[in-house]
């Protein structure tokens, strides 16, 4: 299939938002309120010489949660991972050598992280899992489905980029560049950078996405622009788009609601189309 020619395929929205509101105050059931990303136990396994540390929420399919640059799994919005655990297994982890996951020293990669999150799903005997990565979580995803297509279901991706050097991710490359040489930050974290800015993209391998695969950004995303999404919605064979109006940079952080009902209708999509 020639990549050009997907674009009128291609679903793509805008949603409006009237501002960013807080949706924890909109949440009244007592399920809600008792809920909390540390109520559920750390646990661990050994991936490729670490431990890794993760947390499981809900039950039902599997739904892997990949965090983006220099964050925890417990900095996840409590609503957005509320909201997908009412569906789903949601699992979340820490990179390595951030949180409650430990580093072997080996030179970090976007690679390695995806090795590393296909050695999750194995130590828990998950065949097959949808996964959403977000930010550098969505590039770790998308070396995920091209390296491990076998353990990958639908994907979704927020506020992703093919390269740090594509054309309107300019402050992305500023910021990752700012945090690689700055001694002040801790070594993981300049190290995630670094391996950031090593990363040999995939714009010319997302052809090989076979998965159904969504893309979530805002209008208001300074790193990753819509454009990026949008071109690589090109490249992908099976893709729809949804842009947020006046959503930032990784908008479940701000719109969680918005964000996973917009996920869980793709999911739900997809799984009644396959029955």
């Amino acid at each position: 299939m020639n990549p050009k020619t997907v674009l009128p395929l291609i679903l793509i929205f805008t949603v409006l938002f009237s501002g960013c509101t807080d949706f924890y105050g909109e949440k009244t059931s007592k399920e809600f309120t008792e809920f909390s990303l540390d109520s559920s136990p750390v646990k661990y396994v050994s991936v490729n010489g670490v431990e890794l540390g993760y947390r499981e929420f809900g039950s039902g399919e599997p739904l892997l949660l990949i965090m983006g640059f220099g964050g925890k799994m417990d900095t996840w919005n409590e609503t957005f991972v509320w909201e997908l655990a009412q569906d789903y297994r949601v699992i979340t982890f820490d990179n390595r050598g951030v949180g409650y996951s430990l580093d072997s020293g080996e030179n970090y990669s976007l690679e390695l992280f995806a090795s590393d999150a296909a050695g999750l799903l194995e130590a828990l005997e998950i065949p097959k899992a949808n996964v959403f990565g977000t930010s550098m979580g969505a590039s770790i995803a998308q070396e995920l489905a091209l390296n491990y297509p076998e353990k990958v279901d639908k994907l979704i991706f927020s506020s992703a980029v093919y390269s740090v050097n594509a054309p309107g991710a300019e402050l992305l490359k500023n910021m990752l560049e700012s945090f690689a040489g700055n001694s002040a930050m801790s070594p993981p974290i300049r190290e995630q950078a670094d391996a950031n800015l090593r990363w040999n993209g995939t714009y010319e391998r997302l052809p090989e996405i076979k998965n159904k695969t969504l893309l979530l950004v805002g209008t208001e995303d300074e790193y990753t622009p819509p454009g990026i999404s949008l071109a690589m919605a090109e490249q992908i064979p099976e893709a729809e788009v949804i842009v947020f109006e006046g959503a930032k940079h990784s908008g479940e952080r701000y719109f969680p609601e918005k964000y996973s009902k917009a996920a869980l209708d793709f999911l739900e999509k997809e799984e009644a189309a396959e029955n």
